[in-house]
Protein backbone atom coordinates (compact mmCIF):
# COMPACT_ATOMS: atom_id res chain seq x y z
CA UNK A 1 0.00 0.00 0.00
CA UNK A 2 1.00 3.62 -0.93
CA UNK A 3 0.84 5.24 2.83
CA UNK A 4 1.74 8.64 1.30
CA UNK A 5 -1.64 8.91 -0.91
CA UNK A 6 -4.10 10.12 1.84
CA UNK A 7 -7.50 9.13 -0.25
CA UNK A 8 -6.33 5.20 0.01
CA UNK A 9 -6.69 3.92 3.57
CA UNK A 10 -4.69 1.46 5.48
CA UNK A 11 -5.96 -2.07 5.43
CA UNK A 12 -8.03 -4.24 7.80
CA UNK A 13 -5.67 -6.97 7.59
CA UNK A 14 -1.86 -7.11 7.74
CA UNK A 15 -0.62 -6.80 4.29
CA UNK A 16 1.06 -9.92 2.45
CA UNK A 17 4.74 -9.45 1.89
CA UNK A 18 6.19 -10.76 -1.70
CA UNK A 19 6.63 -14.42 -0.32
CA UNK A 20 3.30 -14.94 0.84
CA UNK A 21 3.77 -14.18 4.05
CA UNK A 22 1.47 -12.25 6.29
CA UNK A 23 3.47 -8.66 7.16
CA UNK A 24 4.32 -8.82 10.94
CA UNK A 25 7.08 -6.24 11.19
CA UNK A 26 7.09 -3.43 13.68
CA UNK A 27 8.33 0.07 12.07
CA UNK A 28 8.06 3.94 13.93
CA UNK A 29 7.46 5.75 10.69
CA UNK A 30 7.73 9.50 12.42
CA UNK A 31 6.95 11.04 15.26
CA UNK A 32 6.15 14.66 16.71
CA UNK A 33 3.98 16.84 18.62
CA UNK A 34 3.52 14.62 21.50
CA UNK A 35 2.45 11.60 19.28
CA UNK A 36 4.03 8.97 16.90
CA UNK A 37 2.85 7.14 14.04
CA UNK A 38 3.66 3.63 13.58
CA UNK A 39 3.13 0.59 11.40
CA UNK A 40 1.96 -2.53 13.06
CA UNK A 41 1.83 -5.73 11.38
CA UNK A 42 0.55 -3.92 8.29
CA UNK A 43 -1.73 -1.07 10.09
CA UNK A 44 -0.65 2.47 10.55
CA UNK A 45 -1.30 3.83 13.95
CA UNK A 46 -1.25 7.23 15.82
CA UNK A 47 -0.65 6.89 19.63
CA UNK A 48 0.55 9.74 22.11
CA UNK A 49 3.97 9.57 23.23
CA UNK A 50 5.86 12.14 25.60
CA UNK A 51 9.05 12.09 24.50
CA UNK A 52 8.00 13.48 21.03
CA UNK A 53 6.73 16.92 23.04
CA UNK A 54 8.26 19.26 21.47
CA UNK A 55 9.00 18.07 17.91
CA UNK A 56 7.71 18.54 14.69
CA UNK A 57 6.70 15.36 12.55
CA UNK A 58 8.12 14.66 8.85
CA UNK A 59 5.71 12.95 6.75
CA UNK A 60 2.18 15.04 7.34
CA UNK A 61 0.88 12.99 4.70
CA UNK A 62 1.16 9.33 6.49
CA UNK A 63 -0.48 10.62 9.69
CA UNK A 64 -3.93 11.44 7.86
CA UNK A 65 -3.98 7.87 6.66
CA UNK A 66 -4.03 5.88 9.65
CA UNK A 67 -6.24 3.35 10.44
CA UNK A 68 -6.72 3.89 14.29
CA UNK A 69 -5.58 7.04 16.36
CA UNK A 70 -5.98 6.81 20.40
CA UNK A 71 -7.36 10.21 21.90
CA UNK A 72 -5.94 11.00 25.15
CA UNK A 73 -8.42 13.62 26.37
CA UNK A 74 -11.17 10.83 25.92
CA UNK A 75 -9.23 7.79 26.68
CA UNK A 76 -10.55 5.93 23.49
CA UNK A 77 -9.46 4.70 20.31
CA UNK A 78 -10.74 6.34 17.01
CA UNK A 79 -10.88 3.51 14.13
CA UNK A 80 -11.10 4.23 10.61
CA UNK A 81 -10.53 1.01 9.81
CA UNK A 82 -12.15 -2.25 12.30
CA UNK A 83 -8.70 -3.34 14.19
CA UNK A 84 -9.58 -7.42 14.17
CA UNK A 85 -7.98 -9.88 16.32
CA UNK A 86 -4.98 -12.04 15.46
CA UNK A 87 -2.13 -9.66 14.80
CA UNK A 88 1.34 -10.46 15.76
CA UNK A 89 4.34 -8.89 15.53
CA UNK A 90 7.95 -10.67 15.17
CA UNK A 91 10.09 -10.60 17.90
CA UNK A 92 12.76 -12.50 17.02
CA UNK A 93 13.11 -16.30 17.87
CA UNK A 94 9.26 -15.56 19.18
CA UNK A 95 6.72 -13.55 18.44
CA UNK A 96 4.06 -11.37 20.19
CA UNK A 97 -0.25 -10.83 19.93
CA UNK A 98 -0.72 -6.66 19.34
CA UNK A 99 -4.13 -5.25 20.20
CA UNK A 100 -5.29 -1.89 21.42
CA UNK A 101 -5.71 -0.94 25.36
CA UNK A 102 -7.80 0.99 27.03
CA UNK A 103 -4.52 2.80 27.73
CA UNK A 104 -3.10 3.30 24.20
CA UNK A 105 -0.94 0.60 24.05
CA UNK A 106 -0.93 -2.06 21.82
CA UNK A 107 0.53 -4.68 24.46
CA UNK A 108 3.91 -4.70 23.77
CA UNK A 109 7.08 -2.39 23.62
CA UNK A 110 8.95 -2.23 20.43
CA UNK A 111 11.94 -0.68 21.68
CA UNK A 112 13.10 -3.57 23.77
CA UNK A 113 13.87 -5.23 20.98
CA UNK A 114 17.73 -5.06 21.84
CA UNK A 115 17.10 -6.11 25.11
CA UNK A 116 15.19 -9.20 23.83
CA UNK A 117 18.21 -10.13 21.24
CA UNK A 118 20.40 -9.38 24.19
CA UNK A 119 18.75 -11.78 26.66
CA UNK A 120 18.36 -14.78 24.14
CA UNK A 121 21.58 -14.32 22.75
CA UNK A 122 24.26 -12.97 25.44
CA UNK A 123 25.87 -14.43 28.28
CA UNK A 124 24.06 -17.09 28.68
CA UNK A 125 24.05 -20.36 30.43
CA UNK A 126 25.83 -23.49 29.48
CA UNK A 127 23.65 -25.21 28.06
CA UNK A 128 20.75 -23.14 27.90
CA UNK A 129 20.16 -23.71 24.19
CA UNK A 130 19.61 -26.92 24.00
CA UNK A 131 16.84 -27.12 25.99
CA UNK A 132 14.11 -24.67 23.63
CA UNK A 133 10.08 -24.82 24.99
CA UNK A 134 8.19 -28.59 24.83
CA UNK A 135 11.59 -29.99 24.74
CA UNK A 136 10.82 -33.82 27.17
CA UNK A 137 13.89 -32.58 29.61
CA UNK A 138 12.28 -31.32 32.70
CA UNK A 139 11.75 -28.00 34.04
CA UNK A 140 13.65 -27.86 36.94
CA UNK A 141 16.71 -29.00 34.84
CA UNK A 142 16.50 -25.44 33.15
CA UNK A 143 18.86 -22.38 34.11
CA UNK A 144 16.00 -19.87 36.02
CA UNK A 145 15.02 -16.35 35.45
CA UNK A 146 12.46 -13.94 37.19
CA UNK A 147 10.70 -10.80 35.33
CA UNK A 148 9.14 -8.41 37.71
CA UNK A 149 6.71 -6.05 36.18
CA UNK A 150 6.71 -8.19 33.77
CA UNK A 151 3.69 -7.45 31.87
CA UNK A 152 2.86 -9.22 28.75
CA UNK A 153 5.34 -10.67 28.89
CA UNK A 154 7.80 -10.01 25.57
CA UNK A 155 11.08 -10.51 28.35
CA UNK A 156 9.38 -13.46 29.54
CA UNK A 157 9.20 -15.05 26.15
CA UNK A 158 12.70 -14.08 24.77
CA UNK A 159 13.76 -15.87 28.05
CA UNK A 160 11.64 -19.20 27.10
CA UNK A 161 12.74 -18.77 23.36
CA UNK A 162 16.30 -19.49 24.95
CA UNK A 163 15.72 -22.29 27.41
CA UNK A 164 14.91 -20.86 30.85
CA UNK A 165 12.24 -21.64 33.36
CA UNK A 166 10.68 -18.54 34.26
CA UNK A 167 9.06 -16.43 37.32
CA UNK A 168 6.37 -14.04 35.64
CA UNK A 169 5.04 -11.68 38.03
CA UNK A 170 2.94 -9.07 37.42
CA UNK A 171 0.27 -7.15 39.76
CA UNK A 172 -2.39 -6.62 36.92
CA UNK A 173 -4.14 -10.03 36.12
CA UNK A 174 -5.05 -8.79 32.77
CA UNK A 175 -1.33 -8.36 31.95
CA UNK A 176 -0.62 -12.08 32.88
CA UNK A 177 -3.70 -13.49 30.97
CA UNK A 178 -2.48 -11.89 28.37
CA UNK A 179 1.25 -13.42 28.78
CA UNK A 180 -0.12 -16.94 28.87
CA UNK A 181 -1.64 -15.79 25.79
CA UNK A 182 1.07 -14.68 24.14
CA UNK A 183 2.74 -18.11 25.47
CA UNK A 184 -0.01 -20.12 23.15
CA UNK A 185 0.22 -18.03 20.32
CA UNK A 186 4.07 -18.91 19.69
CA UNK A 187 2.89 -22.95 19.93
CA UNK A 188 3.95 -22.85 23.93
CA UNK A 189 0.75 -25.07 25.12
CA UNK A 190 2.78 -25.81 28.33
CA UNK A 191 5.67 -23.64 28.72
CA UNK A 192 8.17 -23.51 31.77
CA UNK A 193 6.70 -20.33 32.85
CA UNK A 194 5.30 -19.60 36.27
CA UNK A 195 2.47 -17.05 35.55
CA UNK A 196 1.91 -15.14 39.20
CA UNK A 197 -0.12 -12.32 39.92
CA UNK A 198 1.91 -10.57 42.21
CA UNK A 199 3.46 -7.76 43.70
CA UNK A 200 6.83 -7.64 42.56
CA UNK A 201 8.38 -5.88 45.59
CA UNK A 202 6.91 -8.72 47.88
CA UNK A 203 7.47 -11.33 45.56
CA UNK A 204 11.05 -10.35 45.50
CA UNK A 205 11.27 -10.41 49.76
CA UNK A 206 9.61 -13.81 50.06
CA UNK A 207 11.81 -15.45 47.52
CA UNK A 208 15.07 -14.25 49.32
CA UNK A 209 13.27 -15.53 52.26
CA UNK A 210 13.13 -19.06 50.53
CA UNK A 211 16.59 -18.67 49.59
CA UNK A 212 15.72 -19.12 45.96
CA UNK A 213 18.32 -18.29 43.18
CA UNK A 214 18.46 -16.99 39.75
CA UNK A 215 20.79 -17.08 36.93
CA UNK A 216 18.54 -13.99 35.07
CA UNK A 217 16.21 -10.94 36.66
CA UNK A 218 14.81 -8.61 34.61
CA UNK A 219 13.07 -5.38 36.01
CA UNK A 220 11.09 -2.54 33.92
CA UNK A 221 9.74 -1.00 37.07
CA UNK A 222 7.15 1.96 36.49
CA UNK A 223 7.84 5.68 37.47
CA UNK A 224 4.93 5.73 39.87
CA UNK A 225 2.12 3.98 40.10
CA UNK A 226 -0.24 1.97 43.05
CA UNK A 227 0.39 -1.57 44.61
CA UNK A 228 -2.37 -4.60 45.11
CA UNK A 229 -2.41 -2.93 48.68
CA UNK A 230 -2.53 0.15 47.22
CA UNK A 231 1.07 1.68 48.62
CA UNK A 232 2.47 4.24 46.30
CA UNK A 233 4.88 3.56 44.53
CA UNK A 234 8.14 5.82 43.55
CA UNK A 235 11.02 4.76 41.31
CA UNK A 236 13.18 7.12 42.92
CA UNK A 237 12.51 5.67 46.43
CA UNK A 238 11.67 2.36 46.13
CA UNK A 239 13.71 0.95 43.45
CA UNK A 240 16.74 0.71 45.42
CA UNK A 241 15.36 -1.98 48.34
CA UNK A 242 14.10 -3.90 45.43
CA UNK A 243 17.58 -4.31 43.78
CA UNK A 244 18.86 -5.55 46.85
CA UNK A 245 16.58 -7.83 47.32
CA UNK A 246 16.92 -8.98 43.59
CA UNK A 247 20.96 -9.27 44.36
CA UNK A 248 20.35 -11.51 47.05
CA UNK A 249 18.41 -13.90 44.09
CA UNK A 250 21.22 -13.79 41.83
CA UNK A 251 23.42 -17.09 41.30
CA UNK A 252 27.11 -16.03 42.65
CA UNK A 253 28.80 -18.17 39.72
CA UNK A 254 27.10 -16.58 36.71
CA UNK A 255 23.90 -14.12 36.39
CA UNK A 256 22.64 -11.48 34.64
CA UNK A 257 20.35 -8.34 35.68
CA UNK A 258 18.59 -6.20 33.28
CA UNK A 259 16.87 -3.29 34.58
CA UNK A 260 15.26 -0.49 32.42
CA UNK A 261 12.93 2.44 33.42
CA UNK A 262 11.33 5.92 32.48
CA UNK A 263 11.75 8.15 35.18
CA UNK A 264 13.60 11.67 34.37
CA UNK A 265 13.97 11.33 38.44
CA UNK A 266 16.41 8.02 37.85
CA UNK A 267 18.37 7.41 35.13
CA UNK A 268 21.31 4.42 34.24
CA UNK A 269 24.28 6.13 35.63
CA UNK A 270 22.10 6.13 38.56
CA UNK A 271 21.38 2.47 38.45
CA UNK A 272 24.94 1.41 37.20
CA UNK A 273 26.88 3.52 39.92
CA UNK A 274 24.35 1.59 42.59
CA UNK A 275 25.04 -1.52 41.53
CA UNK A 276 28.62 -0.88 40.99
CA UNK A 277 28.74 -0.83 44.75
CA UNK A 278 26.08 -3.08 45.78
CA UNK A 279 26.83 -6.25 43.88
CA UNK A 280 29.85 -6.77 45.32
CA UNK A 281 28.28 -6.68 48.65
CA UNK A 282 25.07 -8.43 48.28
CA UNK A 283 26.36 -11.24 45.65
CA UNK A 284 29.75 -11.45 46.33
CA UNK A 285 30.25 -12.71 42.44
CA UNK A 286 32.80 -15.09 40.78
CA UNK A 287 34.21 -13.43 37.75
CA UNK A 288 34.57 -9.83 36.89
CA UNK A 289 31.63 -7.19 36.35
CA UNK A 290 30.34 -6.38 33.04
CA UNK A 291 28.54 -3.32 32.23
CA UNK A 292 26.08 -2.21 29.27
CA UNK A 293 23.98 0.73 29.98
CA UNK A 294 22.77 3.60 27.79
CA UNK A 295 19.48 4.49 26.02
CA UNK A 296 16.76 3.15 24.45
CA UNK A 297 16.15 4.46 21.07
CA UNK A 298 13.41 3.72 17.80
CA UNK A 299 14.71 5.18 14.96
CA UNK A 300 12.01 6.84 12.50
CA UNK A 301 11.99 6.59 8.41
CA UNK A 302 14.14 9.94 8.44
CA UNK A 303 16.20 8.70 10.59
CA UNK A 304 15.77 10.36 13.53
CA UNK A 305 15.61 8.64 17.09
CA UNK A 306 12.62 8.68 19.66
CA UNK A 307 13.56 8.47 23.34
CA UNK A 308 12.16 5.52 25.17
CA UNK A 309 14.32 5.25 28.50
CA UNK A 310 17.04 3.73 29.87
CA UNK A 311 18.91 0.10 30.25
CA UNK A 312 21.40 -1.49 32.15
CA UNK A 313 22.78 -4.57 31.73
CA UNK A 314 25.14 -6.59 34.42
CA UNK A 315 26.75 -9.74 34.40
CA UNK A 316 29.94 -11.48 35.65
CA UNK A 317 32.60 -13.11 33.85
CA UNK A 318 35.03 -15.81 34.94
Amino acid sequence: MNFSDPSRSTESRPSRMPDGRTDDRYELVDFGGGRKLELVAGRLIDRPSPAAEGLAAKQRARWKVAASRFDESERRWNHRVEWKPGRYIECGGFRMPVAPTPYGHIGVFPEQQANWDWLRTHALPDGSLLSPPNANDSVVDRAKALNLFAYTGASTMAMVSAGFAVAHVDAAKPNVQSAREAAKSNGWDDPPIRFLVDDAVKFAAREVRRENRYHTIVMDPPAYGHGPSGKAWRLARDVWPLIDDCLRLLQADAFRLLVTGHSPDVNQNDVQDYLAVAIPKRTRPSGKLRFETGRLRLPDESGRKLDAGFFVRVWNEG
